[in-house]
């Protein structure tokens, strides 16, 4: 590889290097976003040529392009996936000592014009959900509980073996996730059973003692087996979406997504003055404290006033 290497060389190139040591399906989803995004606009620039003006330009054009996208275009988290594989794979040639280092403190990304509100089931909806639960216990729906006191994601939830539950310290320990991977070379998908995406998605979390009861109903001896399906193999969350769909609607229960019942864990953690924002943080398996904050770190006006009434002694 050289300074004169083309582009769709090298990410092609980097992509091989970097398959043994990502989860398959963050490979997959880089290996797509080069072969849509990337190759077909920067296939044929070599890369010693490529500056920092240039990857602003198709920053713009990436998000102009979005904007006149009557299907709804790209989003901004799109926009910025696809970034990160341009400079990854231009790391990597530096690193190889093909190119300088550029300077992507010079590089504007592009920002959300209105924030994104996080959507999440009120406390009224959220108290009809967990009756509903109760009035159709099963493993399924028990799953659904535990999504909405732990706060983990549905490919954690689909991975929970009973080895990773322990009834003694009321404890479900997030190792492994469930994920349905595209393989563009063969053409098909199939289902990955492989480590969290970050090293902070791996965690343990405490749940309330309360929830014990209900999984204990559903508790068996046998560690290999998965607590959604009770046998040795998984759900995947796709399968699992489309339950929980059925569930709603046979329930006449909010439209969701399932993973605003993740939301809905930490909007009611929120709104708890006792419970801390750095514990919130490690349940989530967030990376850090800060991402949390930016996330749901939006207090309610409820909880605006009271902070504000607590000024009344000064008065």
């Amino acid at each position: 590889m050289t300074k004169n290497t083309y582009f769709k060389t090298l990410v092609h190139e980097w992509l091989n290097a970097k398959q043994p040591m990502i989860a398959a399906s963050t490979h997959a989803n880089f290996t797509l976003i080069a072969e849509n995004h990337l190759i077909p606009f920067w296939g044929k620039h070599r890369i010693g040529t490529i500056t920092e003006a240039d990857i602003q330009d198709y920053i713009l054009y990436l998000f102009k392009e979005g904007r006149l996208d009557k299907n709804g275009g790209l989003t901004v988290k799109t926009i910025r996936d696809i970034i990160l594989v341009i400079r990854l794979s231009l790391f990597y040639a530096y690193k190889e000592k093909v190119i300088p280092m550029l300077n992507w403190d010079l590089i504007e990304y592009p920002k959300e014009v209105n924030g994104k509100s996080v959507m999440a089931l009120s406390k009224d909806d959220e108290q009809e959900l967990i009756q509903s639960i109760y009035f159709n216990l099963n493993r399924k729906t028990a799953g659904i509980l535990i999504a909405l006191f732990t706060g983990v994601r549905i490919g954690g939830l689909c991975g929970l073996q009973m080895r990773d539950i322990s009834l003694s310290d009321n404890t479900i320990s997030v190792n492994k996730t469930v994920q349905r991977v595209y393989d563009k070379c063969k053409r098909k998908s199939y289902i990955n059973i492989g480590n969290p995406k970050t090293e902070s998605s791996q965690r343990i979390i405490p749940f309330p003692s309360l929830l014990s009861n209900i999984i204990k109903k559903f508790y068996l001896d046998n560690p290999n087996q998965y607590f959604l399906t009770g046998r040795v193999k998984p759900t995947e969350p796709r399968t699992y979406r489309q339950f929980f769909t059925r569930f709603l609607k046979r329930n006449n229960s909010p439209k969701v997504k399932f993973h605003e019942i993740r939301h809905t864990f930490a909007v009611r953690a929120i709104e708890i003055p006792d419970f801390d924002i750095k514990s919130l943080s490690e349940i989530l398996g967030h990376k850090n404290v800060s991402f949390t904050l930016n996330v749901y770190g939006r207090a309610n006006l409820k909880q605006k006033i009271k902070c504000m009434n607590l000024l009344n002694d000064l008065l």
